[in-house]
């Protein structure tokens, strides 16, 4: 992969210019302080909005962290795919995909740049949020296990790994950014559908849309396989969009 060093420098550069810098992390740590308080204030929240004399139970660090995925699953992942439906056919019409592969840079290191620089992205604030996270559940609760909230943001960042590299793909095939964010969004619509049938659930990534809401409950549920196989479909994916760069024109 020629060129791929220099370029993944470009890449990091330029997110650090860009509004992406700063869109994701702060969607992430805000759903990291807002999660644990959402879930404490939700019982009263309900009985106010119901007006009825329900009896609700105490929340608890599991809500806490079922909140977490939830938020992750409904609003980080939107993030995640509207940020980087341009990684591609922005480059193309700007011109600059043209000028970097002219100048010795191989199409497989122009997408796997873009796809190390994305997720780079996306799991370093990931880790950061998850700290804070985890330190506003033990001041809003006490005490809070960890293991739970790792596990669960780790099958969460497998998932979001699948969706960079659909949405990537989606980019090196078309030209305009909301449809391929449109259809980035499709494609994870269609995959949380999809969780609902067991065989999927079981052996595709269909099953990492509620592994962690699973995870975060301490709920045993089996992830194992929808992560190896959304695994192996993100590396086709990055395959396939390697393949579109190299015979599409520029």
């Amino acid at each position: 992969m020629t060129g791929f060093g220099p370029f993944l420098m470009k890449e990091l550069r330029e997110i650090s210019a860009t509004w992406r810098l700063f869109v994701l992390p702060v969607t992430l740590l805000f759903c990291a302080v807002a999660s644990p308080l959402l879930a404490l204030a939700t019982p009263y929240l309900v009985k106010s909005v119901a007006n009825l004399p329900l009896t609700l139970p105490d929340p608890s660090v599991a809500d806490a962290y079922a909140q977490w995925t939830k938020n992750l699953g409904q609003i980080a992942l939107l993030v995640v795919i509207v940020s980087f439906s341009s990684a591609v056919n922005g480059e193309r019409t700007s011109g600059t995909a043209a000028i970097a592969l002219s100048k010795g840079l191989t199409p497989a290191a122009f997408i796997v740049a873009k796809v190390t620089a994305a997720f780079a992205l996306v799991a370093v604030p990931t880790a950061l949020a998850t700290v804070v996270m985890g330190l506003t559940t033990r001041a809003v609760f006490g005490d809070a296990a960890w293991g739970p909230l790792i596990r669960a943001t780790a099958a969460w960042l497998v998932l979001a790994l699948w969706c960079v590299t659909v949405v990537i793909l989606l980019s090196a095939l078309l030209d305009s950014t909301s449809a391929t964010a449109g259809l980035g969004i499709a494609a994870f619509v269609a995959l949380a559908s999809l969780s609902g049938w067991g065989p999927a659930a079981r052996w595709s990534p269909a099953g990492l849309v509620n592994a962690p809401a699973a995870l975060a409950t301490g709920s045993e549920t089996a992830w194992t396989w929808p992560g190896l196989t959304a695994l192996a479909t993100a590396a086709l994916c990055v395959a396939g969009a390697v393949l579109v760069m190299r015979r599409r024109e520029l």
